[in-house]
């Protein structure tokens, strides 16, 4: 969901409005972002995000102004491999197929349903 979060939020930079140089999201935009991350919010609860992913974005923008054709790009700031159970050994880290659908939107049978992507 963090991802998704902060690529929503990136892709509407370029469609906020801007006051006094700065970049200011619409009502609709921060509603558009509590439904992709599933999320009701009150009146409020709009009001201070509008505020508080602004400035996110304004922080952000200041980033652009770094040099950074030096660095080398990569996905995660911390090394990171995927941790697997030896034959044998107690998965005491993963889900239930009951805990991991209790928050799917859709499930059928015992698995997620998502929308059809490809046409082939």
């Amino acid at each position: 969901m963090d991802k998704l979060y902060f690529l929503s939020v990136m892709a509407t930079a370029s469609k906020a409005k801007k006051e006094n140089d700065k970049k200011i999201l619409t009502k609709e935009e921060v509603l558009h972002l509590a439904h992709l991350v599933r999320l009701e919010l009150t009146d409020e609860e709009v009001e201070k995000l509008q505020v508080q992913l602004s400035e996110t974005i304004d922080f952000i923008d200041n980033l652009n102004e770094l040099d950074t054709s030096n660095v080398k790009e990569t996905s995660h700031a911390v090394s990171v491999q995927n941790v697997t159970f030896e034959d044998g050994a107690a998965p005491d880290r993963t889900f239930t197929q009951e805990e991991a659908l209790k928050n799917a939107p859709k499930k059928k049978n015992g698995f997620f349903v998502v929308s059809k992507i490809l046409n082939k």
